[in-house]
């Protein structure tokens, strides 16, 4: 049971950390100009350079580490549930898969521009929950397996499904989550 804690509690760990870094990556493309020069940097220089491979595994890095991100936050999620849980996670799965398919065919179709600013707003704070929430399971887990020491605190609560336990482990560490994004959120600002 141990090991299987521990497992559970890296995973969540290292999908938290992830997750907060993808969340901090996509706030400081928030503006378009700037995810516009972003993309088009990174074009025009591999195909100044009379290479097409470049610019191939540029678009092999972005693909492969959206699935990277994908199948770890699945990892972490499937750790955190129990086996009668699969196929509420498995359906949740399809469900997003086919909303998703939805609604870019309804984007092609009619040619809507998506508001790149707002989407990746609205996107930066759900990884930024999702971080928050993991780095609290991942602590839990963690001192269930004995890895961290479990300090409670004067008052006792559990909210589970934000991840809020009652110990000073657990909540340093979801703290330490919303310091790290404030600090680069305050040093985004011109």
């Amino acid at each position: 049971k141990k090991k299987k804690k521990f497992m559970e509690g890296v995973a969540a760990l290292l999908a938290a950390v992830v997750l907060l870094y993808v969340g901090i990556w996509m706030h400081s493309k928030t503006h378009a100009a700037q995810w516009q020069a972003y993309i088009q940097q990174h074009i025009n220089s591999h195909l100044t350079a009379g290479t097409l491979w470049g610019l191939a595994l540029l678009a092999f890095i972005a693909v492969y580490r959206e699935v990277f991100e994908t199948v770890l936050f699945y990892q972490a999620l499937l750790t955190q549930a129990a086996a009668a849980q699969y196929s509420s996670v498995f359906s949740g799965f399809v469900a997003g898969t086919a909303f998703l398919a939805v609604l870019a065919w309804l984007l092609v179709r009619y040619s809507v521009k998506l508001p790149i600013a707002r989407f990746f707003s609205v996107t930066t704070y759900l990884l930024l929950a999702l971080a928050f929430i993991l780095m609290g399971k991942a602590m839990s887990a963690l001192q269930e397996a004995d890895l961290i020491g479990i300090t409670p605190l004067p008052v006792s609560f559990d909210i589970d499904w934000v991840g809020v336990k009652s110990t000073w482990q657990g909540i340093l560490a979801q703290l330490s989550v919303l310091v790290v994004f404030l600090v680069f959120l305050g040093l985004a600002r011109p």
